[in-house]
C-alpha cells in the first residue's frame, strides 16, 4: 500500500507539472497572440500614416537634369504648416499641396549620396492652363520637412478643372550661397548649373473633395 501510495504521488506531481506546463503555454500563446496583433494594428497605423500622393503626370513620375539632379512631382491634401506667418496658404485655403521631391542621382558628381536630398535651392512653380487662356499661379515652394522627410513644397488655390501645364523652375544652389570644394583632396569634380532648369508637367487637373 505504502508503494501504492508513493507511485500514486509521484503520478500527482507529474500531472500537476504538466498542467502547469499546458497553464504557462496558454499564456505564452496568448501573449503571442497579442503581440501579432499588436504589431499588426502598429503596421496598419503606419500604413494609414500621411496622405495619399498623387502624381501630377504618371508618364513624367521622375524627371532628371544635368546628370545631377532627379525631381518628382505630387500632390496630395492641404496641410497645415509652421511657422504659421511663413508657411503660405492656410490649409483651409488650398486646393492641395504639390510637393516637389528634389534628389541627388547615383552618378551625380557635386559631392551629393544617391538619393539624397538636394537643399539650399530656389525653386519656383507655374501652374498655367494649357491653352494659353488665364492667368498661371505662381509661387516658390518653400524648403519643409514632413514625417517623410525634406521637401520643396506649398500649398496652393486652383478651383477650375482642366488640362494645365505646370512648370518648376530650379535655381542653381550657388545662388543661395552654397559653395563647392575644389581641391585635389576634398573637392568635387562637377559644378553647379549656370542657367535655372525648367522642368514641364502636363497636368489634366481635377479639383478633390479632400
Amino acid at each position: 500500500m505504502r508503494s501504492l501510495k508513493l507511485v500514486s504521488a509521484a503520478g500527482a506531481l507529474v500531472l500537476a507539472g504538466t498542467l502547469g506546463l499546458a497553464a504557462c503555454s496558454s499564456s505564452d500563446d496568448a501573449a503571442d497572440t497579442s503581440t501579432d496583433a499588436a504589431t499588426e494594428a502598429a503596421a496598419d497605423a503606419g500604413n494609414d500614416a500621411g496622405f495619399e500622393e498623387f502624381n501630377v503626370n504618371d508618364s513624367q513620375v521622375d524627371q532628371e537634369a544635368e546628370d545631377q539632379i532627379s525631381v518628382n512631382l505630387v500632390y496630395f491634401q492641404p496641410v497645415d504648416m509652421e511657422p504659421a506667418g511663413a508657411a503660405g496658404l492656410a490649409a483651409s485655403d488650398a486646393s492641395f499641396h504639390m510637393e516637389a521631391d528634389v534628389s541627388a542621382l547615383a552618378d551625380n558628381t557635386l559631392g551629393y549620396g544617391a538619393g539624397d536630398f538636394v537643399p539650399g535651392l530656389t525653386v519656383d512653380y507655374s501652374i498655367a492652363p494649357a491653352d494659353g487662356s488665364g492667368e498661371a499661379v505662381e509661387g516658390t515652394f518653400m524648403q519643409m520637412n514632413a514625417s517623410d522627410g525634406p521637401h520643396y513644397g506649398a500649398n496652393i488655390a486652383l478651383e477650375e478643372a482642366g488640362q494645365y501645364t505646370v512648370t518648376i523652375t530650379i535655381h542653381s544652389p550657388e545662388e543661395n550661397g552654397w559653395v563647392l570644394h575644389t581641391d585635389p583632396e576634398t573637392g568635387v569634380e562637377g559644378r553647379f548649373w549656370n542657367e535655372p532648369i525648367e522642368l514641364t508637367w502636363d497636368w489634366d487637373y481635377t479639383p478633390m473633395e479632400w
